[in-house]
């Protein structure tokens, strides 16, 4: 705390406090209280977190006006502009820096994109066991070494002009003449009614952030991936009575996943989906729960929702620099993680495949490296550097 004679903070373990859990209603984490009139739900960008610590009301709308009286300065030029500042890319920025390219770094939110919220990585070579968070942390660290990063600059608009790419942040104008885009994807949605209701407050994308919030009492997962029965056990073992609910009639988890659930002895009803998340002015209470095999529809207490039925791509940007997307909606790339439109890359969860860290930093560099080759030898000019995700 640089100013502790004006600000006093104080970091509650919920799991050891849950009485001011229940006093504050805390249903998701990171949750935090700005004295007794103000809340925030989620990680904010430094910027934002001092704006309403000051404000004690929400800076999107002050953000907003600051923005548009500034004059700014005029547009920043680089030769390759990186939009989002997780895994993808950091790695970009180091590469293209080292490549001899000028490299600016955009992010609308924290640094670090989802991975920031996984308590811990261990797929991750070099590091047996370390928190998301530190991760990118470390990353970050060495990603400034070579390029600035620009926090809090959610690119709003994006467009050719000239043979350069203006996009039109809250920070300014960034102009560039290529561009990639590393923006991730979000959880989707189940769509019930009640969802965004509860979001915080008994719904949750992240089993491992808030699942010890309901310890001792009763959760139900929904999906049957991977993720979803990975957060069940994870649930399981933390002392949740937890049932996984399923519209399919199998699992397309992993083996090894399916036998453990078994095992671990957690319902499961499937050929079921949850059409709608109730509760009280306060929390989740339960779900209603369609089965689809018996077309009949019944109540299930519950203290949570855990839902894990996969990512939605956040390809806004994508779509305004007309961008070819595949059925998902993920950006088309060839293996150069060229896209459909010359000097505009895609790397990272925003092209879909398998979504890890390894292959998010492996695409970042790569897509760097395509940029300062294309920007040498133009490919669509002369023909050479191979073709863009089949164009």
């Amino acid at each position: 705390m640089e100013r502790p004679d004006l600000v006093s903070a104080e970091i509650v373990e919920i799991d050891e406090n849950p009485d001011l859990a229940e006093r504050h209603n805390v249903g998701s984490v990171p949750h935090t209280l700005f004295g007794e009139d103000h809340a925030a739900l989620g990680l904010m960008p430094e910027e934002r977190f001092v704006v309403e610590l000051v404000t004690l009301k929400d800076a999107s709308e002050f953000l907003g006006e600051m923005a548009a009286q500034a004059q700014g300065p005029a547009p920043e030029r680089v030769d390759l502009a990186i939009v989002g500042a997780g895994p993808a890319g950091l790695s970009a920025a180091i590469y293209a820096a080292r490549s001899g390219l000028s490299a600016v770094v955009l992010e609308g939110g924290p640094i670090g994109g989802q991975v920031s919220l996984t308590p811990t990585v261990e797929n991750y070579p070099g590091f047996a066991s370390v928190p998301g968070k530190k991760l990118m942390e470390i990353m970050a660290a060495h990603a400034r070494e070579y390029t600035h990063i620009v926090t809090d600059a959610q690119v709003e608009d994006a467009a050719e002009e000239n043979g350069r790419f203006e996009l039109r942040t809250r920070k300014g104008t960034f102009s560039a003449r290529a561009v990639l885009l590393a923006t991730g994807a979000a959880y989707r949605a189940l769509g019930a009614p009640g969802e965004d209701r509860y979001r915080g407050f008994g719904v949750s994308f992240c089993s491992s952030c808030d699942g010890y919030l309901y310890k001792g009492r009763q959760a139900v997962v929904v999906g049957g991936g991977n993720t979803a029965l990975t957060d069940a056990l994870h649930l399981k073992h933390l002392g949740v009575e937890t049932t996984i609910i399923h519209r399919r009639d199998a699992f397309r988890a992993e083996k090894h996943l399916q036998d453990s659930v078994a095992r671990e002895g957690i319902g499961v009803r499937f050929n079921s989906e949850v059409v709608e998340i109730t509760g009280d002015d306060k929390k989740v209470t339960a779900v209603r729960v369609r089965d689809n095999a018996a077309g009949t529809t019944a109540e299930l207490p519950t203290d949570a929702v855990f839902i894990a039925v996969g990512h939605v791509p956040n390809n806004d940007l994508a779509k305004k620099l007309e961008l070819e997307l595949d059925g998902g909606g993920f950006v088309s790339v060839d293996r150069a993680m060229r896209t459909s439109r010359p000097r505009v890359y895609a790397a990272g969860d925003l092209t879909g495949g398998s979504m890890q860290i390894v292959t998010a930093v492996s695409e970042g560099s790569l897509a760097a490296l395509s940029a300062f080759e294309d920007l040498g030898t133009p490919y669509w000019k002369e023909g050479g550097g191979g073709d863009s995700a089949g164009h």
